[in-house]
């Protein structure tokens, strides 16, 4: 004698299956990120700006990227630019160069600013030195720029750029080229 089980009129609350079901489940739920060293110091630039506290002194490690360095003999942002032919972006640099310097100087007031410039800094001098110049024999003109574009423009553009600082792309390549001109990187070997 053959059981048959009709179940053609079951009905239940809920999935019918012969088997196993596997229900996915979305947990559409993030941790907390915590915030970065310049989302911080940014916070509390705003208290500084908001309560008026300015100081009158660089911070120390702010004060070693105002002193002038020349280990080769290559002194200036224009002879830097000479050396490697792109002279012709000199024009374009010392603009670019005097934007950050002013938003340096506007900003150095503050001594949580101070502290975002020495991020911003010493993340452009490591990243141009030990990344992009090692590789600049084996790089054109774009190359280069494309890398520091990635590694130290953008960076900062995002870390900043909707901030009390507002730093544009122009103003962050800025940067580079004061770095450039105290003789923190350069173009050449």
């Amino acid at each position: 004698m053959t059981l048959r089980i009709d179940q053609s009129s079951a009905r239940a609350h809920g999935n019918i299956a012969g088997r196993d079901i596997i229900h996915a489940t979305t947990n559409n739920y993030a941790a907390p990120r915590a915030p970065g060293a310049v989302e911080q110091l940014l916070k509390e630039l705003q208290d500084e700006i908001d309560n008026d506290r300015k100081v009158c002194d660089l911070i120390g490690r702010l004060e070693r990227f105002y002193k002038h360095r020349a280990h080769d003999g290559v002194i200036g942002l224009e002879a830097k630019l000479r050396a490697v032919g792109r002279e012709a972006s000199y024009a374009d640099a010392i603009e670019m160069k005097e934007m950050f310097a002013k938003l340096l100087e506007q900003w150095s007031l503050y001594e949580s600013a101070q502290k975002i410039f020495v991020h911003l800094l010493a993340r452009a001098e490591r990243q141009f030195n030990d990344i992009i110049l090692p590789r600049m024999p084996d790089l054109d003109v774009a190359g280069v720029n494309k890398l520091m574009n990635e590694l130290i423009v953008e960076p900062t553009v995002n870390e900043c750029g909707a901030s009390v600082f507002e730093i544009d792309h122009n103003t962050a390549m800025g940067m580079i080229y004061w770095l450039a001109e105290h003789c923190f990187v350069r173009w050449h070997k």
